[in-house]
């Protein structure tokens, strides 16, 4: 019973090694297992190549950890694809009859990863989180935005609110989505260009926007159930 246990954890760790194969090297601060005590061979990532557990969590690049481009314009599809290989890796599931420490582990990485794809698969918080990993925050009063920008934002506010049928407030969404996508564009320049601050500016504006674009669907919805 005892040897069938042992052997299929093995098998479990093999599969779970072969899956992981393609993910970037993150346990590099941890220089020994914690279960065995063996040196971590880096090219193993999640699990020790000794005895199979799965190590503890790190504090990871989440562009890193998903396998994807540090860029704003990124590969979506690779980004929902990595991130569902790793879930299938290291969901909580998959360490059901394991040791508590793996158990936990596992129930961290789950987070941390299902953490990092929510933040990099939103355009506006993966900005951010690029911004932050550069040493610049996005304070909440969004003082940096010049008064032409918030006024356009108050009349545009307006119009929402006095809009009375469904035409008048698809127009707006039509035209609010043409604004969000040149500002995207504007975006990507912004980062690939370096141009940090104006990333921020672009991002601040970006915010307000999208907020104003989900009180028209909602609005447009509420009209449509009618």
């Amino acid at each position: 019973m005892i040897r069938s246990a042992i052997m299929r954890h093995l098998s479990f760790v093999m599969h779970s090694r072969n899956n992981a194969s393609n993910s970037k090297t993150f346990c590099s601060s941890v220089k020994v297992c914690w279960s065995c005590a063996k040196p971590l061979v880096k090219e193993n990532n999640f699990f020790c190549a000794s005895c199979g557990s799965l190590q503890q969590i790190e504090d990871v690049d989440y562009f890193k950890l998903l396998d994807v481009s540090s860029e704003f314009n990124l590969d979506l599809t690779k980004l929902t694809s990595n991130f569902r290989r790793l879930q299938s890796v290291l969901h909580p599931d998959k360490f059901s009859q394991m040791s508590s420490v793996e158990k936990n582990n596992s129930l961290e990485w789950s987070s941390l990863v299902n953490k990092a794809y929510k933040t990099l698969n939103t355009p506006l918080q993966r900005g951010r989180y690029i911004l932050k990993q550069n040493g610049i925050q996005i304070a909440e009063e969004n003082t940096s935005v010049d008064s032409e920008f918030l006024m356009d934002m108050m009349d545009r506010n307006e119009a929402v609110v006095e809009a009375s049928n469904y035409e008048d407030l698809d127009e707006i969404a039509q035209t609010l989505k043409v604004d969000i996508d040149e500002l995207y564009k504007k975006l990507n320049e912004s980062f690939l260009e370096k141009n940090l601050e104006e990333a921020k500016e672009n991002l601040i504006r970006l915010k307000y926007l999208l907020n104003i674009e989900n009180v028209v669907k909602e609005k447009l919805l509420k009209y449509s159930l009618k």
